[in-house]
């Protein structure tokens, strides 16, 4: 006889599931004034920021919608690129390739192995943009004050301690982009931005951008810089990484198993 606990995690879990299939891919994300940052985040002390409205993908990226996008001659298609995109695309004609943006998994998992470029094509094919780093806070996490999207328990969910074990994993461990557990859910119903992939953001990284800007209104981050800025943490990360306020460093061009993205819209 199966425990009727195994049976409620399971209905819980299918009703999740089919609420994220009937969501809109959309979610919209009221302007608003919250805390972005927080104590004892040396490169992302608190300050008071106030965002326009605007709208962003409730779910990572997934395989099978990048590979539309490859379908549709993305890669053949240079007014969707950035300069340096341009450039870095001269090199890498079909970036990592799709076997590598699989790895393994089926097309309702978040694509991986995508640098920065990649990302921001994508998202322009649609219309849209890469999320700065204050949208992606803001719509994973609210107003402010909380270490994760859920709140303040790093206990809530079980997807959420993935890695904390330090287990080796030698395959690509994601979860497909629209299965979730309802408790670790954010305030606006985005799926995954504590783990799974980490998430590239529009914003160039500088330790010292938030003391620079102060507080701000809609504020974009540096003009340039070596490094774009990464959000989320991944299916290998401890929770510290995982965390509202963590900001991760990576060079453009990273080619990466824990790295995908999301793309955001200005609100209609």
């Amino acid at each position: 006889m199966i425990p009727p606990a195994l049976v409620a995690a399971a209905a819980a879990a299918a009703t999740a599931a089919a609420a994220a299939a009937a969501a809109p891919a959309r979610v919209a994300i009221p302007a608003g004034r919250f805390t972005m940052g927080a104590d004892g985040h040396p490169d992302a002390p608190p300050r008071q920021v106030r965002l326009s409205a605007f709208e962003i993908d409730r779910t990572e990226v997934s395989i099978g919608q990048f590979e539309e996008f490859t379908a549709a001659g993305g890669y053949r298609k240079p007014e969707l690129w950035s300069e340096a995109g341009r450039a870095w695309l001269a090199q890498h004609a079909d970036g990592a390739g799709a076997e590598l943006r699989s790895a393994g998994r089926g097309p309702d998992h978040p694509v991986v192995a995508v640098t920065w470029y990649e990302a921001d094509a994508y998202c322009r094919w649609r219309g849209g943009a890469l999320p700065t780093e204050a949208q992606w806070e803001y719509a994973a996490c609210g107003e402010g004050g909380r270490p994760y999207p859920w709140g303040d328990d790093p206990h809530v969910a079980e997807e959420a301690m993935e890695g904390i074990r330090h287990e080796a994993k030698n395959d690509v461990a994601t979860s497909p982009v629209q299965e979730f557990r309802p408790e670790a859910v954010g305030p606006f119903g985005l799926i995954h931005t504590a783990g799974n992939v980490w998430e590239w953001t529009a914003t160039w990284y500088d330790a010292r951008t938030y003391t620079i800007e102060g507080d701000a209104t809609d504020p974009g981050g540096p003009p340039t810089g070596t490094w774009k800025t990464l959000r989320g943490g991944s299916y290998l990360n401890l929770l510290s990484y995982r965390t509202c306020q963590h900001r991760e460093p990576a060079r453009p061009d990273r080619v990466a198993f824990t790295t995908g993205f999301r793309c955001a819209w200005p609100s209609p």
